[in-house]
């Protein structure tokens, strides 16, 4: 009888413990873990007309990651940021709540400022493939935060120097900059590249990323002689209602721009292409490619993306699923790790201790106001502006 009781005992915990084996996977041989990484990308807000492109940019990387690690199941999460830190604040927490690894996003500074606050202090990174506002720089403020995108403090110089390199005059430049972290941060590096007391009568134009009227702006503008370029630190929605409200005034002079406006999206916001004819403007340079994801981008990637910050969200995804496979236990010391000497489809990418990278300089940028949209010139901060 006792030995009856024995083997049943034994037969109950041998049940037992293939039903715990069963919840952790199983047999090793169909063992998959899985890995969650949140996206937050701008489904809605200002960079709305990028945002399909950000994900066909991330779920081929998903796709990647599942050929190149069988044994894990990689889930993207995603969330719309809203390019807005209201947004952006209560989807890092939905993130949290999902048990995400660690975040590849946001695109605009402000978002990634609100969600840094609400994913660090649940110890979770992310890595932003389009945020550069320069205090994101400060590791104290905002921790466990990187991004694979140069600070807009490189890319003020670089807009000085394509202006020089156009011919613009000192005295010539007006600066138009949405108040809000992007484009107060880039206006801001700008102005003090090129001399605040070297702007035109106008001088620098600051307005709500809410606005929609530039008629007195522009009226301004058209009656001040002085003033014949203009630099807009701006997205793309603001950027064209701006250069069809110069043009209703009459002002005629050369627009330039960074990488907010940059990119063929800018086509599908004009009700009048012509009026791109000649903007010029500035965009993060993708150093030497690795891997086949740039020319499969050129071949079948939908249209109206701006390619830099492409590249950088399929980085982004890559990193994180590739930091997740080396120590899921460590998410933060993991990304570091990942980040050092990452051969990538926008280039080598090292974080520096802040999180920041180096960046290869910028392309230089115009349009021919029909549908083309051709980046000819690049500039670096050792070489300055040169022909690509």
């Amino acid at each position: 009888m006792k030995t009856m009781k024995l083997i049943a005992t034994m037969m109950t915990l041998s049940m037992l413990a293939a039903a715990f084996a069963g919840c952790l996977g199983g047999d090793d041989d169909d063992e998959t873990t899985t890995v969650k990484i949140g996206f937050l990308n701008p489904i809605t807000g200002p960079l709305e007309p990028n945002a399909p492109v950000f994900k066909w940019s991330a779920d081929q990387a998903i796709a990647d990651l599942e050929e190149m690690y069988p044994d894990y199941n990689f889930e993207l999460i995603e969330q719309d940021s809203g390019c807005d830190g209201a947004v952006a604040g209560p989807a890092a927490q939905t993130l949290v709540d999902s048990g995400v690894y660690a975040v590849v996003g946001a695109a605009c500074s402000g978002a990634s400022m609100a969600a840094n606050g609400v994913l660090s202090a649940a110890g979770i990174p992310m890595i932003s493939y389009a945020s550069t506002n320069p205090g994101l720089s400060d590791a104290s403020a905002y921790p466990m935060f990187y991004r694979n995108v140069p600070s807009d403090a490189i890319q003020g110089p670089a807009g000085a120097d394509m202006m020089t390199d156009a011919g613009v005059a000192e005295g010539a430049l007006a600066v138009f900059g949405m108040t809000n972290d992007y484009g107060a941060g880039l206006a801001d590096a700008v102005v003090d590249a090129w001399g605040s007391d070297k702007l035109c009568d106008v001088g620098r134009y600051d307005y709500a990323e809410t606005d929609t009227d530039f008629s007195a702006i522009a009226n301004t503008m058209a009656a001040d002689a002085t003033c014949t370029a203009v630099y807009l630190s701006s997205y793309i929605a603001d950027a064209a209602l701006i250069i069809e409200a110069l043009a209703d005034a009459g002002w005629d002079g050369h627009i330039f721009g960074g990488d907010g406006p940059a990119g063929e999206g800018m086509y599908s916001e004009m009700e009048d292409d012509s009026l791109l004819n000649g903007m010029t403007v500035t965009q993060p340079r993708a150093g030497s490619s690795a891997g086949d994801f740039s020319a499969r981008y050129d071949a079948n990637a939908p249209s109206g993306g701006i390619k830099a910050y492409d590249l950088t969200t399929y980085d982004g995804v890559m990193m994180v699923g590739m930091a997740a496979v080396s120590n899921m236990d460590d998410a933060d010391a993991s990304i570091m790790a990942t980040g050092s000497g990452y051969a990538g489809s926008s280039g080598v990418i090292n974080f520096l201790d802040n999180g920041d990278i180096g960046g290869n300089g910028y392309d230089i940028c115009s349009y021919d106001g029909v549908d083309q949209y051709t980046c000819s010139k690049y500039w670096t901060a050792e070489g300055g502006v040169a022909t690509a």
